[in-house]
């Protein structure tokens, strides 16, 4: 091969190698520009921070006092009271508000929701459980009592009706030492009660006439006393502030009893706390175990006296009073309105209600002075009432 044709394969295998190299060039370069724009991991996104949304501070708009409130307030704060009060005037709250404290070491003020005990208003409940049995046909008002306490003497001249008005002559003075059942209280009373025959027909307060009727609500219903007063009060009335003085110190809103060690001393001063033995929640049975707020004892009274319990056409047939002291099924009974009061360890509960349950005024207290009664002012509040002076 001559050097004229040498060169000319070696020129045409330089620009064939140049044009390989170029072109494997130019496709790598296409398909690293391709991965680049397709691969994920080679995208950075920024991510907008979100807004935070503006605390909405929620005001608390205080109703403005009125004439009737600073009427209240007026009589409340002459009689020193200590607890919550409720004012209700056709079917409208026109008054709530607690006063003292619940628990003063703690600072604890009560407050609309506070709870207390009802001691003897909780026998107006009582009654009107035996009511609903009786509206069903499982008992009888008329039915002695030896029907079902055979033991105690003289039950067969005993009824319901005479038990309802404390007027059985019977009586119970023992306390227990001991006690841990709704059982072992009926045992105990039916160890410890005594019957007094000449006194039947006569008014004669005694609370074991209405732990008796618990005991036949017992018997009657296949309950115990607390579940059926639960199921038919408390939870089909929807009441948030109810329940048994078992577990009351462990509710958020619960309400110390207190007392002054001077009889003599009105003043709020919180020296004392009145405390309550186990076994004396036991021998409360069916007269003084349930706690409750007022807005609570108004709707669950409210609603007895509106047939909500039983029929409201055996509303006058349980309220009425049996004797001149005015007290019938529970409740002392007057023209246009009931009355109940109770007293126990420090609390005091007194409530009044129209019969038609459109009024009402409820005081629980958590202080007891034998000369300080909340059931002063209450009877204060309700004749302002009455008498259109709190209409506004």
């Amino acid at each position: 091969m001559n050097s004229k044709v040498m060169g000319t394969v070696l020129a045409f295998a330089t620009v064939l190698g140049l044009s390989g190299g170029l072109a494997w060039w130019f496709n790598n370069q296409a398909k690293t520009q391709a991965e680049t724009k397709t691969s994920s991991s080679s995208i950075v996104r920024q991510v907008k921070p979100k807004k935070k949304k503006p605390v909405v501070k929620k005001v608390v708009v205080k109703a403005k006092p009125t004439a009737a409130t600073r009427e209240i307030d007026a009589v409340l704060r002459a009689n020193r009271f200590v607890g919550t009060a409720l004012v209700v005037h056709n079917k409208q709250v026109i008054y709530q508000k607690g006063w003292g404290y619940a628990d003063a070491a703690a600072h604890k003020k009560n407050g609309a929701h506070s709870v207390y005990q009802l001691a003897s208003v909780q026998k107006s409940f009582t009654a009107g459980l035996i009511m609903k049995l009786a509206s069903e046909g499982k008992l009888s008002l008329t039915d002695p009592l030896s029907k079902y306490y055979p033991t105690i003497a003289g039950s067969n001249e005993i009824t319901l009706r005479d038990m309802l008005d404390m007027k059985s002559g019977l009586t119970l003075p023992a306390f227990p030492n001991k006690l841990h059942s709704e059982k072992g209280m009926i045992r105990f009373i039916l160890t410890n009660v005594v019957s007094r025959p000449a006194q039947i027909g006569k008014w004669d307060y005694s609370p074991v006439n209405f732990m008796l009727l618990s005991g036949i609500i017992q018997k009657t219903s296949g309950e115990s006393y607390r579940r059926y007063f639960t199921q038919n009060i408390t939870d089909a009335w929807r009441l948030k502030h109810t329940g048994f003085v078992f577990n009351m110190a462990d509710q958020a809103t619960y309400s110390q009893g207190y007392q002054n060690a001077n009889n003599a001393d009105v003043t709020a001063n919180y020296g004392s706390q009145f405390g309550e033995s186990k076994a004396s929640m036991f021998y409360q049975f069916g007269t003084g175990q349930v706690y409750m707020s007022a807005r609570d004892l108004y709707t669950a009274q409210r609603n007895m006296l509106q047939g909500k319990l039983y029929p409201e056409s055996d509303v006058n047939v349980l309220l009425a009073p049996g004797t001149a002291s005015m007290y019938g099924g529970g409740m002392y009974v007057y023209p246009g309105y009931v009355r109940t009061h109770g007293l126990a360890y420090g609390y005091e509960a007194t409530s009044l209600l129209s019969k038609d349950g459109t009024d009402g005024v409820v005081l629980l207290s958590n202080y007891y002075r034998v000369n300080q009664l909340s059931q002063t002012p209450a009877i204060q509040i309700w004749n302002l009432l009455q008498a259109g002076e709190l209409g506004k």
